[in-house]
């Protein structure tokens, strides 16, 4: 009986491994729905630019280095790397190959990162890359591409030479500008590159089956089943959406299973019961202009403080201190208040010395984009300018677009700008505030000294999942999802 006994425990654990073998294994034949906020136009990686966008073309293509599950930075496209001084030797995977089956050599990222510094791609993120011998001049114009510190000592040996040492450097080669790009391919694409389903090759977890643009968007992903990296996708297909339906009845419906959403409808589709994950990137600033004089400019931003917007703020939302949110968490990142004191007594005195002198503007407008708490904030910017002033200010939303080429163009009196890091490098953040290459500190210094803004408060790109889907914390390292990370149970 004992033996019996005995033989029975042992083909029931038998039977129930091989249960939950089987249960593991679903996950691999999953389907994932994302439903984005915004529709990529271009996955072209060196010109990749929104969350959307980086979020696809990171399951195309595969970078030297990656973010793994618990955030560290390993070796992806690269099988091992060394670094002596300051130049950087990186032994590549030999088994990686493009979709098409051609291999995946050294020459294909020399001439990828050649296309992010050549001022004929305009990439978005090309400073990321000025630590490279020679980047910044061929940026500049004054030196060929070929000048470029990065060199293939063999078909699967890359060297890459930095002008002295960069922090970020090897977080930056998890970005998408430094990925490889195959030049005969590039060349026959003909201007298309990335553009269409037929002009955008993959050498990463996941190709393109399907990129419909007209009647409706969609992008489908299938398993790269022949890829042989690090980052092996867990799951058969992914499908990207873009829809105008509320994304609490799109998750309980299932018609979704990732949604990329508002800070409107975070707490409500938190109070709903489902999982989001937010990564703090944006930074909503108001800048005054360069035209309008420097006291003036000082007394309207020495007339307020946090408590002046604070309640407008949302739930996952807070007030900034710095110019940099937290996914930079940059070292050496003046605080607002260190430089721009709260002095309502100087700011009324500045004001009537100015009026006095005939400077301050007639008509000044605040402009905004097109958000909840950016038009709740400029309206309570205008009624506090009006109060404690005596300054009576319109306001006037926006399209985003036109608020940015506003900044750079300086043709404005006040504006509300947000400022996002969609890779977490501070450098191409840097960029969006009209710094090529300067530290936290200096650009800090610089802004506020000249009272030419105030940092208002920070958002975050946020993501809700059904109850299916694992991994998702993991799978948002660096502020970009990895598909390839994500489990949905079945």
């Amino acid at each position: 009986m004992r033996f019996i006994r005995i033989i029975s425990a042992i083909l029931s654990a038998i039977i129930l491994c091989s249960c939950f073998t089987a249960c593991g294994e679903d996950y691999k034949e999953a389907f994932i729905y994302i439903d984005f906020d915004a529709k990529p136009t271009s996955l072209d990686p060196q010109l990749a630019d929104s969350d959307e966008e980086l979020t696809v073309v990171r399951s195309l293509f595969d970078t030297l280095l990656r973010y793994d599950e618990n955030g560290n930075i390993v070796c992806s496209g690269a099988e091992s790397y060394t670094k002596e001084g300051n130049t950087y030797t990186f032994k590549l995977n030999k088994k990686a190959k493009w979709v098409d089956g051609d291999n995946l050599t050294a020459n294909d990222y020399v001439f990828g990162f050649r296309r992010a510094v050549d001022p004929e791609t305009k990439a978005p993120f090309a400073n990321s890359l000025f630590s490279i011998v020679n980047a910044k001049d061929i940026y500049n114009g004054s030196k060929s591409v070929s000048a470029l510190g990065v060199t293939a000592i063999d078909d699967y040996t890359l060297k890459i030479e930095l002008t002295g040492n960069d922090a970020e450097f090897e977080k930056v080669l998890t970005t998408a500008v430094t990925m490889p790009c195959n030049e005969k391919y590039f060349t026959a694409c003909k201007g298309k590159y990335g553009l269409t389903l037929d002009t955008t090759p993959s050498c990463g977890s996941y190709y393109i089956r399907q990129w419909l643009t007209e009647t409706k968007f969609l992008i489908r992903l299938a398993k790269n089943l022949d890829f042989k990296g690090a980052f092996e996708a867990n799951s058969m297909r992914i499908y990207f959406t873009c829809g105008e339906d509320n994304a609490i009845d799109m998750l309980n419906l299932d018609n979704t299973d990732l949604a990329y959403i508002s800070t409107d409808e975070y707490t409500d589709i938190n109070s709903a019961g489902f999982k989001v994950v937010s990564v703090e990137d944006t930074c909503y600033t108001v800048f005054l202009s360069e035209r309008m004089d420097a006291d003036l400019r000082r007394a309207f931003l020495s007339s307020i403080s946090s408590d002046t917007f604070k309640d407008n703020l949302l739930a996952n939302q807070r007030v900034a201190e710095t110019l940099y949110p937290d996914i930079l968490a940059a070292n050496g990142a003046t605080k607002a208040a260190d430089v721009i004191t709260h002095d309502i007594t100087t700011a009324l005195d500045i004001f009537a010395t100015k009026t006095l002198e005939g400077v301050i503007p007639e008509n000044i407008s605040i402009k905004y984009p097109a958000d909840t708490t950016a038009e709740s904030v400029a309206r309570s910017l205008a009624a506090h300018w009006q109060q404690t002033l005596s300054c009576f200010m319109n306001i006037e939303e926006t399209p985003i677009y036109t608020v940015r080429d506003m900044f750079f163009s300086t043709y404005y009196d006040i504006i509300i700008i947000p400022f996002s890091a969609p890779t977490g490098t501070v450098s191409a953040y840097n960029k969006k505030l009209g710094f090529e290459d300067s530290t936290p500190s200096a650009i800090s210094e610089e802004l506020f000294g000249n009272y030419r803004c105030y940092p208002l408060y920070f958002s975050s790109l946020n993501v809700a999942a059904g109850a299916k889907i694992q991994n998702l914390d993991a799978a948002m390292q660096g502020g970009i999802i990895d598909v390839s990370i994500l489990i949905k149970m079945q």
